[in-house]
């Protein structure tokens, strides 16, 4: 932290506590313990460009000087809508470090997702890029928020639609449309030349922030139509972090500050988020690339001389193949539980041997695993381990809501350190069972000796490439189309996403529309990820339904699989 806008002690603010031990607990203190062990070492990598600890905590400092002076401060909501890359962690970094809340939007958002997570969230600020890949964000933003294109950036924004919404900064060189304030460089230039709101008030910001502060608001698909804002606490995020590095329970392997990691899930979403928190602790480099296919990505391996790279076994073994007449990976160890199948050498040994992790957004990721590399006895075959970081779970009825005992099926509930302070404008009555418990939605059992075995959801979420969606959510969307009578999405399994999402659509009298211009249709509407990968046309009298008329998903899978076949591109 050797850098213009480095406190020293003599300007810390009275009651201000060393950097060490429970001082850690805020993201301030963890972001500052880090940034002075690690200080020059190159922290991500970016398509060719990269950033020291030092530079992210430099531009990190302005821009929270600059929010303050816009008026932002403890509580305030702040959205970023930035693809993975340097942005996206100075950004988050600003925001939490003088007590904000960073509003973690999907760049796969469409317009409509996006609307509804800045109005529900009450984002005073959002700071955005211009585009990324295929996505014109200038344009999305124009589509998701009316009146926008009439709005005078020089002004705060004042917005019918999302009305707590004051502002909008860009990163990125197209030239800012007169509704943005500007760009966010010319925001860090602010910070840093600004003399009022001086790095010794922001080290006195950061000095009260608590753990329990609220630090993120995360959305995710929840069991209804209407997406969910998972609140984590400054100490929730920290305590998570520390525990995976200093457990060693997300990679058995030791992680060194000399790894590089390529990271593949999105830093606004739990797990690319602590695969880049796990490097900042430690020391470690996170690389980021664009392009994800597997050519790519073996292709970044070895440009980036990289020791871990994310994605599931499958993916793995994709890029291997891409390796095999080229050169191996044997430099490559796994970034996460899923991962170890695929580095056995051991042919005999099945793949349920090796134990995985259960978790959840709602538990800021894994909430059950195991600490050691060892193999699962035979007897444990399929376990996602026990409960961690002094999480506890039970099983219950998922009608009566009485606890179940050791062996037997039901629904898994959740309460601990990890767990989330709750659903943004949510009562904790209607979120929480009166113990304090979290309902999960997952059907499991336990053994008398505490190990987990998850059987799957009770809800019907669909989790495709590590992403929920919810099935109501796209059924909604699809049921607001004028051709479209009756429909019904269900996930079915695959061999590289887990599950992809299908649907079985009954068309209204006298309409007629393709499967492909269906599909294009949902595309201003739905995330990528949540369009359906299929959709079959279906009579209505074919559904299969209750006496009551509801329709039966696990036979309309049934149905659709023979319908299918192998014809799943």
């Amino acid at each position: 932290m050797a850098s213009d806008d480095h406190v020293e002690d003599s300007e810390r603010p009275p009651g201000f506590t060393s950097l060490s031990g429970e001082d850690l607990q805020t993201v301030p203190r963890w972001w500052a313990k880090a940034a002075q062990a690690h200080g020059r070492r190159e922290l991500i990598r970016h398509e060719g460009r990269s950033a020291t600890f030092e530079e992210i905590d430099l531009r990190s400092a302005r821009l929270a000087r600059a929010l303050i002076a816009e008026g932002a401060g403890k509580g305030s909501r702040i959205g970023i809508l930035l693809p993975n890359g340097a942005d996206w962690i100075v950004s988050f970094l600003a925001i939490t470090r003088i007590g904000g809340v960073a509003v973690a939007l999907s760049t796969f958002f469409s317009s409509g997702e996006l609307r509804y997570a800045i109005w529900h969230s009450d984002i005073a600020f959002l700071l955005a890029a211009d585009r990324y890949l295929r996505h014109d964000y200038l344009e999305r933003m124009v589509q998701a928020l009316p009146g926008l294109e009439g709005s005078d950036g020089t002004s705060p924004l004042a917005l019918c639609s999302c009305p707590h919404l004051r502002g909008i900064w860009l990163f990125g060189d197209r030239t800012a449309p007169k509704w943005a304030r500007g760009h966010a460089a010319e925001l860090e230039g602010r910070g840093a030349e600004s003399s009022i709101w001086s790095q010794a008030l922001l080290a006195a910001l950061e000095a009260v922030v608590s753990p329990a502060d609220a630090a993120v608001i995360i959305y995710t698909s929840g069991s209804t139509a209407e997406p969910k804002g998972v609140v984590h606490l400054q100490g929730t995020l920290v305590d998570k972090v520390l525990f995976m590095v200093t457990a060693r329970w997300a990679t058995p392997w030791d992680l060194t500050p000399d790894d590089r990691s390529i990271v593949t899930g999105p830093f606004f979403w739990i797990g690319g988020f602590l695969v880049l928190a796990g490097a900042v602790t430690i020391g470690a480099t996170v690389v980021c690339v664009d392009e994800h296919s597997p050519e790519a990505l073996f292709d970044a391996i070895r440009r980036e001389d990289a020791t871990q790279v994310g994605g599931q076994v499958s993916g793995l073994r994709s890029i291997a193949h891409c390796a095999h007449n080229v050169g191996g990976l044997t430099q490559l160890k796994p970034q996460n539980p899923v991962q170890r199948p695929f580095f056995n050498d051991d042919p005999s040994i099945a793949p349920d041997r090796f134990c995985n992790s259960l978790g959840m957004t709602e538990t800021f990721g894994p909430h059950s695993g195991q600490l050691s590399p060892e193999l699962l006895p035979e007897h444990l075959a399929g376990s996602f381990g026990v409960a961690l970081g002094g999480m506890e779970l039970k099983i219950a009825d998922p009608v009566t809501g009485v606890q179940l005992e050791a062996g037997q099926e039901g629904e898994l509930l959740v309460r601990g350190p990890w767990l989330m302070d709750g659903f943004y404008k949510r009562e904790r009555r209607k979120v929480f069972l009166a113990d304090g418990y979290y309902a999960t939605g997952d059907k499991a059992l336990i053994d008398d000796e505490g190990n987990l075995f998850y059987r799957g959801r009770l809800s019907g979420m669909i989790k495709t490439s590590g992403a929920n969606v919810s099935p109501e959510e796209v059924e909604v969307v699809l049921r607001g189309h004028p051709a479209i009578a009756e429909v019904a999405v269900v996930g079915m399994p695959d061999e590289t996403a887990g599950e992809i999402v299908v649907a079985a659509v009954v068309l209204r009298h006298d309409h007629s529309i393709s499967e492909f211009a269906l599909r294009s249709a949902l595309k201003g509407q739905l995330s990528s990820f949540k369009i359906p990968r299929r959709i079959l046309f279906v009579a209505d009298r074919d559904l299969p339904r209750t006496p009551s008329a509801k329709i039966r998903k696990p036979q309309l899978i049934q149905m659709l699989r023979g319908m299918l076949g192998d014809r799943v591109p």
